[in-house]
Protein backbone atom coordinates (compact mmCIF):
# COMPACT_ATOMS: atom_id res chain seq x y z
CA UNK A 1 0.00 0.00 0.00
CA UNK A 2 1.49 2.83 -0.83
CA UNK A 3 1.85 6.21 1.69
CA UNK A 4 1.82 9.33 0.68
CA UNK A 5 2.86 12.13 3.01
CA UNK A 6 3.14 15.79 2.73
CA UNK A 7 5.39 18.41 5.04
CA UNK A 8 6.47 21.39 4.73
CA UNK A 9 9.86 20.38 6.47
CA UNK A 10 10.09 16.70 7.51
CA UNK A 11 7.32 13.88 6.79
CA UNK A 12 8.26 12.42 10.26
CA UNK A 13 7.47 15.69 12.17
CA UNK A 14 3.67 16.08 11.13
CA UNK A 15 1.70 14.83 13.88
CA UNK A 16 1.78 11.10 12.95
CA UNK A 17 0.78 7.92 15.39
CA UNK A 18 4.06 7.23 16.85
CA UNK A 19 3.81 3.79 15.78
CA UNK A 20 2.41 4.71 12.23
CA UNK A 21 5.63 6.81 11.81
CA UNK A 22 8.25 4.63 13.00
CA UNK A 23 6.53 2.00 10.62
CA UNK A 24 6.60 4.23 7.58
CA UNK A 25 10.37 4.92 9.00
CA UNK A 26 11.54 0.85 8.67
CA UNK A 27 9.54 0.65 5.43
CA UNK A 28 11.13 3.45 3.86
CA UNK A 29 14.55 2.96 5.38
CA UNK A 30 14.62 -0.96 4.28
CA UNK A 31 13.44 -0.18 0.33
CA UNK A 32 16.29 2.75 0.57
CA UNK A 33 18.60 0.20 1.85
CA UNK A 34 17.53 -2.41 -0.91
CA UNK A 35 17.49 -0.09 -3.86
CA UNK A 36 21.14 1.68 -2.83
CA UNK A 37 22.83 -1.96 -2.39
CA UNK A 38 21.34 -2.82 -5.88
CA UNK A 39 22.79 0.73 -7.19
CA UNK A 40 25.92 -0.02 -5.50
CA UNK A 41 26.14 -3.71 -7.08
CA UNK A 42 25.37 -1.96 -10.57
CA UNK A 43 27.77 0.49 -10.43
CA UNK A 44 30.77 -1.85 -9.71
CA UNK A 45 30.49 -4.84 -11.83
CA UNK A 46 31.94 -3.13 -14.96
CA UNK A 47 34.63 -3.90 -12.61
CA UNK A 48 33.74 -7.44 -11.69
CA UNK A 49 33.81 -7.90 -15.26
CA UNK A 50 37.23 -6.21 -16.76
CA UNK A 51 39.51 -9.01 -16.59
CA UNK A 52 37.18 -11.29 -18.01
CA UNK A 53 36.02 -8.72 -20.88
CA UNK A 54 39.91 -8.42 -21.11
CA UNK A 55 40.73 -11.29 -22.19
CA UNK A 56 37.57 -12.65 -24.29
CA UNK A 57 37.99 -9.28 -26.12
CA UNK A 58 42.06 -9.20 -26.45
CA UNK A 59 42.21 -5.83 -25.58
CA UNK A 60 44.63 -4.27 -22.71
CA UNK A 61 43.36 -3.44 -18.87
CA UNK A 62 44.20 0.48 -19.85
CA UNK A 63 41.58 -0.07 -22.48
CA UNK A 64 38.59 -0.32 -19.91
CA UNK A 65 39.00 3.52 -18.89
CA UNK A 66 36.63 5.02 -21.07
CA UNK A 67 33.90 2.29 -19.49
CA UNK A 68 35.06 3.60 -16.54
CA UNK A 69 34.87 7.02 -16.78
CA UNK A 70 31.49 7.15 -18.80
CA UNK A 71 30.01 5.64 -15.53
CA UNK A 72 30.56 7.91 -13.24
CA UNK A 73 29.57 10.77 -16.05
CA UNK A 74 26.56 9.60 -16.14
CA UNK A 75 26.41 9.15 -12.84
CA UNK A 76 27.30 12.97 -11.86
CA UNK A 77 24.21 14.50 -14.18
CA UNK A 78 21.68 11.38 -12.52
CA UNK A 79 22.69 13.01 -9.05
CA UNK A 80 22.74 17.31 -10.76
CA UNK A 81 19.35 16.19 -12.16
CA UNK A 82 17.78 14.43 -9.21
CA UNK A 83 16.93 17.57 -6.97
CA UNK A 84 14.81 19.38 -9.57
CA UNK A 85 13.08 15.81 -10.21
CA UNK A 86 12.01 14.96 -6.90
CA UNK A 87 10.56 18.51 -6.21
CA UNK A 88 8.83 18.27 -9.51
CA UNK A 89 7.56 14.16 -9.86
CA UNK A 90 8.01 13.63 -5.50
CA UNK A 91 10.72 11.14 -3.77
CA UNK A 92 9.16 8.09 -4.15
CA UNK A 93 8.29 8.70 -8.22
CA UNK A 94 12.04 9.13 -9.03
CA UNK A 95 13.96 6.50 -6.79
CA UNK A 96 11.02 3.71 -8.69
CA UNK A 97 11.83 5.27 -12.09
CA UNK A 98 15.85 5.14 -11.44
CA UNK A 99 15.63 1.79 -10.25
CA UNK A 100 13.68 0.84 -13.39
CA UNK A 101 16.21 2.17 -15.72
CA UNK A 102 19.16 1.29 -14.47
CA UNK A 103 17.64 -2.40 -14.53
CA UNK A 104 16.88 -2.47 -18.13
CA UNK A 105 20.19 -1.04 -19.34
CA UNK A 106 21.88 -3.44 -17.46
CA UNK A 107 20.34 -5.71 -19.63
CA UNK A 108 20.80 -3.93 -22.49
CA UNK A 109 24.68 -4.07 -21.69
CA UNK A 110 24.98 -7.63 -22.52
CA UNK A 111 25.00 -6.67 -26.16
CA UNK A 112 28.26 -5.19 -26.16
CA UNK A 113 30.54 -6.02 -28.56
CA UNK A 114 33.57 -3.91 -27.85
CA UNK A 115 34.98 -1.06 -25.34
CA UNK A 116 32.76 1.52 -27.53
CA UNK A 117 29.35 -0.13 -27.07
CA UNK A 118 30.48 -1.20 -23.30
CA UNK A 119 31.05 2.87 -22.90
CA UNK A 120 27.63 4.18 -24.33
CA UNK A 121 25.76 1.12 -21.91
CA UNK A 122 27.66 2.23 -18.97
CA UNK A 123 26.96 6.09 -19.69
CA UNK A 124 23.52 5.72 -20.23
CA UNK A 125 22.79 2.89 -16.92
CA UNK A 126 24.59 5.50 -14.92
CA UNK A 127 21.86 8.21 -15.31
CA UNK A 128 19.80 5.79 -13.22
CA UNK A 129 21.98 4.98 -10.76
CA UNK A 130 22.79 8.52 -10.00
CA UNK A 131 19.43 9.00 -9.64
CA UNK A 132 19.07 6.84 -7.28
CA UNK A 133 21.31 7.28 -4.17
CA UNK A 134 20.70 11.04 -3.66
CA UNK A 135 16.89 10.94 -3.80
CA UNK A 136 16.63 7.48 -1.85
CA UNK A 137 18.85 9.35 0.84
CA UNK A 138 16.91 12.25 1.31
CA UNK A 139 13.76 10.42 1.73
CA UNK A 140 14.87 7.79 4.23
CA UNK A 141 15.91 11.31 6.13
CA UNK A 142 13.38 12.49 5.76
CA UNK A 143 10.74 10.07 7.38
CA UNK A 144 13.22 9.97 10.56
CA UNK A 145 13.04 11.65 13.56
CA UNK A 146 15.64 14.91 13.77
CA UNK A 147 17.62 12.51 16.57
CA UNK A 148 17.64 9.63 13.85
CA UNK A 149 18.83 11.45 11.20
CA UNK A 150 22.07 10.67 10.87
CA UNK A 151 21.93 7.15 11.94
CA UNK A 152 19.33 6.47 8.86
CA UNK A 153 21.34 7.97 6.58
CA UNK A 154 24.69 5.97 7.65
CA UNK A 155 22.32 2.72 7.84
CA UNK A 156 20.60 3.17 4.01
CA UNK A 157 23.70 4.58 2.33
CA UNK A 158 25.66 1.29 3.74
CA UNK A 159 24.27 -0.52 0.79
CA UNK A 160 26.44 1.18 -1.36
CA UNK A 161 29.45 -0.78 -0.11
CA UNK A 162 27.08 -3.80 0.64
CA UNK A 163 26.53 -4.25 -2.58
CA UNK A 164 29.67 -3.95 -4.06
CA UNK A 165 30.96 -6.55 -1.72
CA UNK A 166 28.37 -9.20 -2.60
CA UNK A 167 28.79 -8.69 -6.12
CA UNK A 168 32.22 -9.05 -5.93
CA UNK A 169 31.58 -12.48 -3.71
CA UNK A 170 28.43 -13.08 -6.66
CA UNK A 171 30.38 -12.33 -9.27
CA UNK A 172 32.62 -15.39 -9.30
CA UNK A 173 30.44 -18.47 -9.96
CA UNK A 174 28.36 -16.35 -12.58
CA UNK A 175 31.62 -14.83 -14.38
CA UNK A 176 32.51 -18.84 -13.99
CA UNK A 177 29.15 -20.36 -15.74
CA UNK A 178 28.16 -17.80 -17.37
CA UNK A 179 31.00 -15.43 -18.98
CA UNK A 180 30.84 -11.78 -18.48
CA UNK A 181 27.30 -11.40 -19.29
CA UNK A 182 26.00 -13.33 -16.32
CA UNK A 183 26.59 -10.44 -13.71
CA UNK A 184 24.96 -7.98 -15.40
CA UNK A 185 21.73 -10.13 -16.02
CA UNK A 186 21.75 -10.43 -12.34
CA UNK A 187 22.18 -6.79 -11.97
CA UNK A 188 19.10 -6.41 -14.06
CA UNK A 189 17.03 -9.36 -12.47
CA UNK A 190 17.35 -8.48 -9.14
CA UNK A 191 16.57 -4.81 -9.66
CA UNK A 192 13.77 -5.14 -11.82
CA UNK A 193 12.30 -7.56 -8.47
CA UNK A 194 13.34 -4.81 -6.51
CA UNK A 195 11.23 -1.95 -8.37
CA UNK A 196 7.60 -4.36 -7.83
CA UNK A 197 8.18 -3.64 -4.20
CA UNK A 198 8.96 -0.13 -4.34
CA UNK A 199 5.50 0.04 -6.42
CA UNK A 200 3.59 -1.79 -3.75
CA UNK A 201 5.61 -0.19 -0.36
CA UNK A 202 7.50 2.85 -1.15
CA UNK A 203 6.52 5.99 1.28
CA UNK A 204 7.12 9.00 -0.39
CA UNK A 205 7.25 12.89 1.15
CA UNK A 206 7.18 15.84 -0.98
CA UNK A 207 8.65 18.87 0.43
CA UNK A 208 6.90 22.00 -1.63
CA UNK A 209 10.06 24.29 -2.11
CA UNK A 210 10.77 26.88 -4.35
CA UNK A 211 14.54 26.77 -5.05
CA UNK A 212 14.46 23.07 -3.41
CA UNK A 213 15.70 21.70 -6.97
CA UNK A 214 18.39 24.77 -7.26
CA UNK A 215 22.06 24.90 -5.79
CA UNK A 216 22.25 28.51 -4.65
CA UNK A 217 20.52 27.57 -1.80
CA UNK A 218 23.65 25.46 -1.06
CA UNK A 219 25.30 28.35 -0.31
CA UNK A 220 22.62 30.87 1.46
CA UNK A 221 22.13 31.15 5.29
CA UNK A 222 25.91 30.15 6.48
CA UNK A 223 26.36 27.26 4.09
CA UNK A 224 28.96 28.20 1.87
CA UNK A 225 31.85 27.49 3.55
CA UNK A 226 30.77 24.03 4.74
CA UNK A 227 29.55 23.19 1.70
CA UNK A 228 32.79 23.97 -0.39
CA UNK A 229 34.34 21.64 2.51
CA UNK A 230 32.23 18.83 1.37
CA UNK A 231 32.48 19.12 -1.84
CA UNK A 232 36.22 18.76 -1.67
CA UNK A 233 36.27 15.85 1.19
CA UNK A 234 33.76 13.81 -1.19
CA UNK A 235 35.73 14.35 -4.30
CA UNK A 236 38.98 13.39 -3.11
CA UNK A 237 37.30 10.40 -0.95
CA UNK A 238 35.50 8.89 -4.25
CA UNK A 239 39.00 9.80 -6.40
CA UNK A 240 40.60 7.40 -3.93
CA UNK A 241 37.64 5.07 -3.33
CA UNK A 242 37.36 4.49 -7.32
CA UNK A 243 40.71 4.03 -8.33
CA UNK A 244 40.62 0.40 -6.32
CA UNK A 245 36.98 -0.46 -7.12
CA UNK A 246 37.75 0.03 -10.92
CA UNK A 247 41.46 -1.19 -11.13
CA UNK A 248 41.59 -3.22 -8.12
CA UNK A 249 40.91 -6.57 -10.09
CA UNK A 250 42.88 -5.96 -13.20
CA UNK A 251 45.57 -4.95 -10.16
CA UNK A 252 45.19 -7.90 -8.68
CA UNK A 253 46.13 -9.77 -11.71
CA UNK A 254 50.06 -8.18 -11.62
CA UNK A 255 50.23 -10.10 -7.71
CA UNK A 256 49.49 -13.04 -9.70
CA UNK A 257 45.88 -13.98 -9.06
CA UNK A 258 43.58 -15.26 -11.53
CA UNK A 259 41.11 -13.89 -13.71
CA UNK A 260 38.10 -14.55 -11.53
CA UNK A 261 39.60 -14.59 -8.21
CA UNK A 262 40.77 -10.73 -8.65
CA UNK A 263 36.97 -10.51 -8.44
CA UNK A 264 37.10 -11.32 -4.80
CA UNK A 265 39.42 -8.19 -4.31
CA UNK A 266 36.30 -5.88 -4.17
CA UNK A 267 34.72 -7.96 -2.00
CA UNK A 268 37.57 -7.41 0.78
CA UNK A 269 37.32 -4.03 0.08
CA UNK A 270 33.81 -3.69 0.43
CA UNK A 271 33.69 -5.99 3.32
CA UNK A 272 35.94 -3.90 4.97
CA UNK A 273 34.04 -0.78 4.18
CA UNK A 274 31.32 -2.42 5.90
CA UNK A 275 33.49 -2.99 8.73
CA UNK A 276 33.88 0.47 8.68
CA UNK A 277 30.24 1.90 8.64
CA UNK A 278 29.38 -0.07 11.31
CA UNK A 279 32.25 0.95 13.35
CA UNK A 280 31.11 4.36 12.06
CA UNK A 281 26.96 3.88 12.96
CA UNK A 282 28.69 2.60 16.61
CA UNK A 283 30.38 5.69 17.00
CA UNK A 284 28.59 8.69 14.98
CA UNK A 285 26.73 9.49 17.97
CA UNK A 286 29.88 10.10 19.89
CA UNK A 287 32.18 12.43 17.68
CA UNK A 288 30.34 12.95 15.08
CA UNK A 289 30.54 12.05 11.22
CA UNK A 290 33.12 14.41 10.62
CA UNK A 291 36.10 13.62 12.85
CA UNK A 292 35.65 9.89 12.19
CA UNK A 293 36.24 10.40 8.62
CA UNK A 294 39.41 12.22 9.33
CA UNK A 295 40.72 9.47 11.12
CA UNK A 296 39.46 6.73 8.90
CA UNK A 297 40.42 7.82 6.17
CA UNK A 298 44.35 8.43 7.87
CA UNK A 299 44.65 4.76 8.71
CA UNK A 300 43.33 3.64 5.63
CA UNK A 301 45.73 5.43 3.56
CA UNK A 302 48.30 3.94 6.23
CA UNK A 303 47.22 0.62 5.32
CA UNK A 304 47.52 1.77 1.53
CA UNK A 305 50.72 2.02 2.04
CA UNK A 306 52.07 -0.82 3.83
CA UNK A 307 49.73 -2.46 0.80
CA UNK A 308 52.26 -0.74 -1.72
CA UNK A 309 55.44 -1.16 0.12
CA UNK A 310 55.27 -3.29 3.11
CA UNK A 311 56.93 -6.30 1.02
CA UNK A 312 54.40 -8.68 2.78
CA UNK A 313 53.22 -11.72 1.03
CA UNK A 314 50.33 -11.75 -0.94
CA UNK A 315 48.55 -14.38 1.48
CA UNK A 316 48.62 -11.26 3.50
CA UNK A 317 46.75 -9.36 0.81
CA UNK A 318 43.16 -10.39 1.80
CA UNK A 319 42.97 -8.70 5.55
CA UNK A 320 45.24 -5.84 4.32
CA UNK A 321 42.48 -4.81 1.60
CA UNK A 322 40.00 -5.51 4.63
CA UNK A 323 41.37 -3.13 7.01
CA UNK A 324 42.24 -0.38 3.86
CA UNK A 325 38.25 -0.67 2.95
CA UNK A 326 37.33 0.02 6.58
CA UNK A 327 39.52 2.99 6.31
CA UNK A 328 38.39 4.54 3.08
CA UNK A 329 36.03 2.76 2.07
CA UNK A 330 33.17 4.88 3.94
CA UNK A 331 33.41 8.34 2.16
CA UNK A 332 30.29 8.04 0.24
CA UNK A 333 28.19 7.12 3.66
CA UNK A 334 29.74 10.06 5.78
CA UNK A 335 29.43 12.48 3.53
CA UNK A 336 25.37 11.81 2.58
CA UNK A 337 25.35 11.27 6.75
CA UNK A 338 27.07 15.25 7.02
CA UNK A 339 24.86 16.19 4.00
CA UNK A 340 21.38 14.59 5.88
CA UNK A 341 22.26 16.78 8.83
CA UNK A 342 23.93 19.95 7.65
CA UNK A 343 20.86 20.98 5.43
CA UNK A 344 17.04 21.38 5.81
CA UNK A 345 14.47 19.29 4.39
CA UNK A 346 13.43 21.95 1.77
CA UNK A 347 17.40 21.64 -0.01
CA UNK A 348 18.66 17.74 1.34
CA UNK A 349 18.29 15.95 -2.29
CA UNK A 350 19.81 18.48 -3.84
CA UNK A 351 22.48 19.28 -0.91
CA UNK A 352 23.23 15.34 -0.83
CA UNK A 353 22.98 14.99 -4.73
CA UNK A 354 25.56 17.86 -5.71
CA UNK A 355 28.08 16.72 -2.89
CA UNK A 356 27.59 13.02 -4.53
CA UNK A 357 28.13 14.74 -7.68
CA UNK A 358 31.22 16.02 -6.53
CA UNK A 359 32.52 12.73 -5.44
CA UNK A 360 31.42 11.14 -8.77
CA UNK A 361 33.94 13.61 -10.58
CA UNK A 362 36.47 12.77 -8.42
CA UNK A 363 35.50 9.66 -9.64
CA UNK A 364 36.07 10.29 -12.86
CA UNK A 365 39.77 11.78 -11.94
CA UNK A 366 40.87 9.09 -9.92
CA UNK A 367 40.17 5.80 -12.20
CA UNK A 368 41.50 8.15 -15.29
CA UNK A 369 45.12 9.00 -13.81
CA UNK A 370 45.14 5.24 -12.82
CA UNK A 371 44.37 3.87 -16.10
CA UNK A 372 46.91 6.61 -17.42
CA UNK A 373 49.73 5.67 -15.05
CA UNK A 374 49.16 1.84 -16.34
CA UNK A 375 48.97 2.58 -19.90
CA UNK A 376 52.79 4.52 -19.14
CA UNK A 377 53.34 0.17 -18.07
CA UNK A 378 54.00 1.24 -13.59
CA UNK A 379 54.27 -0.84 -11.38
CA UNK A 380 51.01 -1.85 -9.85
CA UNK A 381 52.22 -1.37 -6.37
CA UNK A 382 52.97 2.55 -7.59
CA UNK A 383 49.84 2.69 -9.06
CA UNK A 384 47.72 1.51 -5.58
CA UNK A 385 50.67 4.24 -3.51
CA UNK A 386 49.23 6.79 -5.86
CA UNK A 387 45.04 5.85 -3.29
CA UNK A 388 47.25 7.53 -0.41
CA UNK A 389 47.51 10.78 -1.32
CA UNK A 390 43.68 11.67 -2.01
CA UNK A 391 43.31 9.49 1.49
CA UNK A 392 45.50 12.22 3.34
CA UNK A 393 43.96 14.95 1.69
CA UNK A 394 41.01 14.12 2.60
CA UNK A 395 41.52 13.18 5.92
CA UNK A 396 42.94 17.15 6.12
CA UNK A 397 39.67 18.59 4.79
CA UNK A 398 37.04 16.39 7.04
CA UNK A 399 38.85 17.28 10.20
CA UNK A 400 38.88 21.06 8.92
CA UNK A 401 34.89 20.15 8.48
CA UNK A 402 34.70 19.34 12.35
CA UNK A 403 36.71 22.15 13.44
CA UNK A 404 33.90 24.49 11.92
CA UNK A 405 30.98 22.05 13.01
CA UNK A 406 32.55 22.44 16.41
CA UNK A 407 32.29 26.49 15.98
CA UNK A 408 28.83 25.95 14.78
CA UNK A 409 27.98 24.33 17.96
CA UNK A 410 29.77 27.27 20.22
CA UNK A 411 27.73 29.42 18.49
CA UNK A 412 24.43 27.41 19.32
CA UNK A 413 24.40 25.81 15.27
CA UNK A 414 23.75 22.32 14.58
CA UNK A 415 25.69 18.93 15.40
CA UNK A 416 26.92 17.32 12.57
Amino acid sequence: MEAILSASDDASDGGLNGAVARRIWLISASLCFLTILMDGYDTAVVSFTAPTLAHDWNVAPSAFTPAFIATSLGAVIGYLSCGALTSRFGHRNVVIASVGFFAAMSLVTVLATDISSLTVFRFITALGLGGAIPTAIALAAALARPQRRELTATLVTLGIVVGAALGGLVAVPFLKRWGWQGPFVLGAILPAILMVALVVWLPDTRVRSHHSGTPKALFAEGLAVPTTLLWVMTFLSFMQSYSFTYWLPLLMTSFGFDRASAALGNTYIGTGGIAGVLLMMLFVQFVGSARYLALAFTIGGGFVLLIAYGGLPNSNLPWLLFLTGAGLGIGGVGQAAIGSMLYPASIRTTGVGWSSAMGRIGSIFGPGIAGGFMGLQWAARDIIALAAVPAFLSAATAFAIFLLIRRREAMGGAHV
